[in-house]
This record gives C-alpha cells, sequence and structure tokens, in this order.
C-alpha cells in the first residue's frame, strides 16, 4: 500500500470510527444496551440471534459494526508499520488507535456484563460512562491524528513551548464531553416535560444525583466552549499567517455552531436526533481542535 491510499484508508477508518460512536449513543439513548442479554461478545449466547424484539438488534448490530472495526484497526496498525518508518508519527497514531479500541471494547463489554445499561442509574454507571466517553474523544482523536499525520509530506518541525501549550486546550472539550455524558444519560432517564421545571429540578436536593450533575454540561459548555471561541477568534486576528488565520477562524465558528445547537437542543429536551447530532458535534470540534493542536505549529506546517 502506498502513502496516498494509506491517506484514503486512514479517512474511511476516521468516518467509521464516529458512526461506530454514533450508534453506539443510539444503543444508550434506545435503552437497547441489554439487547443482547448479559453476555458478550456473543449474542444471548448466540453467533447470531434469533429474530427478537427489536432492542436486541439495536445493540446486535452495534457489536456486529464494532467487531468488523476491530479487524479493521488491526489491518491499519499493520499496514502503517508497513508503509511509515519506525518512529513516524502516524505509526504511534496507529498504535494508539489499536490501544484505544481495545479498551473500548473492554469497556463496553463492563456496561453489558455488569448490567450498567437501560435504567441502571448508579453512580458506578456515571463513572464507568464518563470513562466510556474520554477514551471514545481518545479513540476518534488517534485515527483523526493518524489521517493527519499522513497528509503531511515533510517531517514535523519539534514542537516549541507554544506548542506545548496549547496541547492544553483539548482538555477543556474532554471535560464538557463528560458532563455531557452525564447530562445525556439524565435527559435519557429522567426526561423532563417542562424546561422551567427541569431546572428547578436540577438545583433540589431531593433529585437524583444524575439530576443535579445534569446541570454542569450547559455551564461548563458555555464558559469553555465560549472561552475557546474567544481565543480563537483572539489567534485568528493576531495570525501571521493566512492559513492559520483561517484555521483559528473555522475552529472559532465551529465551536460558537456547538454552542447554539446545544442551546436550542436545550429548548427542544433534546429529541433524538439533536442529541445524536449533537454528539456528531462534539466529536467533529474534537478532531478539528486536535489537528489545530498538533500541526499547526503556529504557520510551520500545512496540511495538503
Amino acid at each position: 500500500m502506498t502513502k496516498p491510499q494509506y491517506k484514503k484508508l486512514a479517512f474511511s477508518l476516521l468516518i467509521y470510527t464516529l458512526l461506530v460512536i454514533l450508534w453506539g449513543a443510539w444503543v444508550r439513548i434506545s435503552h437497547s444496551g441489554d439487547g443482547c442479554g448479559d453476555t458478550w461478545p456473543l449474542c444471548h449466547g448466540q453467533l447470531i440471534p434469533e429474530a427478537q424484539r427489536g432492542k436486541t438488534w439495536v445493540e446486535y448490530a452495534h457489536r456486529l459494526m464494532s467487531g468488523i472495526y476491530g479487524f479493521v484497526v488491526i489491518y491499519f496498525w499493520w499496514v502503517a508499520r508497513k508503509v511509515y518508518p519506525k518512529g513516524h508519527f502516524v505509526r504511534k497514531a496507529a498504535l494508539a488507535t489499536l490501544i484505544f479500541m481495545i479498551t473500548e471494547a473492554l469497556l463496553g463489554a463492563k456496561l453489558v456484563l455488569f448490567k450498567l445499561v437501560t435504567t441502571n442509574d448508579t453512580p458506578y454507571r456515571a463513572f464507568v460512562m464518563a470513562l466510556h466517553q474520554v477514551n471514545s474523544f481518545m479513540l476518534t482523536g488517534a485515527a483523526a491524528l493518524a489521517f493527519a499525520g499522513a497528509t503531511i509530506t515533510k517531517d514535523l518541525p519539534p514542537p516549541n513551548k507554544e506548542d506545548r501549550r496549547y496541547r492544553l486546550l483539548p482538555w477543556i472539550i474532554v471535560v464538557i464531553g463528560i458532563t455531557g455524558a452525564w447530562a445525556s444519560l439524565s435527559n435519557s432517564l429522567f426526561p423532563t416535560e417542562n424546561l422551567l421545571e427541569g431546572f428547578f429540578a436540577d438545583f433540589s436536593t431531593e433529585s437524583h444525583f444524575l439530576v443535579r450533575l445534569r446541570g454542569l454540561h450547559p455551564l461548563f459548555a458555555l464558559l469553555g466552549g465560549g472561552s475557546l471561541a474567544l481565543f480563537f477568534w483572539v489567534k485568528a486576528q493576531t495570525a501571521e499567517s493566512l492559513l492559520l488565520e483561517r484555521r483559528s477562524y473555522q475552529m472559532s465558528l465551529a465551536l460558537v455552531t456547538a454552542i447554539i445547537f446545544g442551546i436550542m437542543t436545550l429548548i427542544l429536551h433534546a429529541p433524538v436526533w439533536m442529541k445524536i447530532v449533537h454528539l456528531a458535534l462534539a466529536h467533529t470540534i474534537w478532531v478539528i481542535l486536535l489537528q489545530w493542536v498538533f500541526f499547526a505549529r503556529s504557520e510551520r506546517v500545512e496540511l495538503k
């Protein structure tokens, strides 16, 4: 396989990664996490389950997609070792993709085997959901960096002091994502018909702990996401190249779009399609931000 072919493979893997994650979100939203019972990786102890209720096929489809994904990632890592020399950025990113794919599968298995699905509202589920969210970010991030690294035709310059500071920025998205996972879980388990009623429930000491936690997400999204949007807007104003200016404006616009969409999702009581799109936006912003942080290098690196 040539490097241009590997770049296409990396892009396809990134898209497939997002699809698997979004389908996993649908499994949770539709309360289909127990669709295959408490057996893993088989479904009700079978490789191919017999015709049963719809939730079985929602969960089984996710497991099938994830199983295929696992083989693709192994191939992706193996080819990277053949195409790129030892120590190359793409090889490291491909290895990271493989590692986070394995941990993602283990976390998914844990949710099923420990019955942390459907209506389970324990603190342990909230903790594992947070880990799951962080790991899914790491997985899409590794795949995205592998793709971005494959687009670089020259060796990356060593990071300077400013580059290293930039690497703190993505963790803001991670924190927002964790609170988003809790908010989504809370909305699925404790839906509210009235926005004002839900607001008061968030601050009531009698409410379930997940209900009280969900208010963190809009707060962190507004403060963290807004701060990032402002940072990139200012960065665009002071950029020393048109390339960096364009990237920074795009990053700021993406963040503002996500914030507005999040507000609309809250106002409309989080319909299912908006939950899915909201998650897709979060991962898209995460991917763009990572590429900005690792490859912007001020104006020293240009993605082809």
